[in-house]
């Protein structure tokens, strides 16, 4: 598989113009008992995240944020994309994800949109996701929220894209619950599930198909 920026910035732009794999790929990370939720409910509250793909001394980065643990946040502490809801002024999903990534991670706003994933729906928090891909070829130092943000993440694209990252974890979700054999990417200790993992399998397949 090439990985060098400008190929893989070239193939998002033609890939993402295509048909997208959505549940397919989905359904290798998804959390066993989550369902497919093929009809979305009516009450679901739209959000958006970016992914941002960028060029680092010769090497291909995709940055995730780490969550601040926070008592009132389901997805507290987790591994995540950078984004929120929308606002009533933005254009979404794109200005949306674009405004979110800006205010926790300081990513720059004249990022290049290469296309959106599929939307997916967390039952969990009851937000219904649309992943919003850019890549940005200039030097840029992040600014994390503190209020929000404990750590920025930035892993090269061919760890991965490793079959050997990919495995099956167990997660406590709470004092007395256990989520078991849950599949995950293991980027050298750091764990990445849930919608995050699910997110991250279509741009896998995206790119390598």
């Amino acid at each position: 598989m090439i990985l060098d920026f400008q190929s893989i910035k070239s193939k998002l732009h033609e890939r993402l113009s295509l048909e997208l794999p959505g549940l397919k790929a989905h359904e290798l990370m998804k959390v066993p008992g989550r369902g497919d939720y093929p009809l979305i409910p009516e009450k679901a509250k739209k959000a958006a995240v970016l992914l941002i793909i960028y060029k680092k001394l010769d090497h291909t980065f995709l940055a995730f944020i780490k969550r601040v643990t926070h008592e009132k946040d389901r997805h507290s502490g987790q591994i995540s994309f950078p984004g929120g809801s929308i606002e009533a002024s933005d254009d979404y999903p794109i200005q949306t994800a674009i405004r979110e990534a800006n205010e926790e991670m300081g990513i720059p706003m004249e990022v290049e949109i290469a296309g959106n994933l599929s939307p997916l729906y967390i039952p969990v928090s009851g937000f219904y996701v649309s992943p919003v891909v850019a890549t940005y070829e200039q030097n840029f130092r992040f600014t994390p929220q503190i209020s929000e943000v404990e750590e920025i993440l930035e892993i090269d694209l061919q760890l991965l894209f490793k079959p050997s990252v990919k495995s099956k974890v167990n997660i406590p979700v709470s004092s007395n619950f256990l989520l078991r054999e849950v599949p995950c990417y293991n980027i050298q200790g750091t764990i990445i599930w849930g919608a995050t993992a699910m997110i991250l399998s279509e741009l896998e397949w995206v790119l390598k198909n």
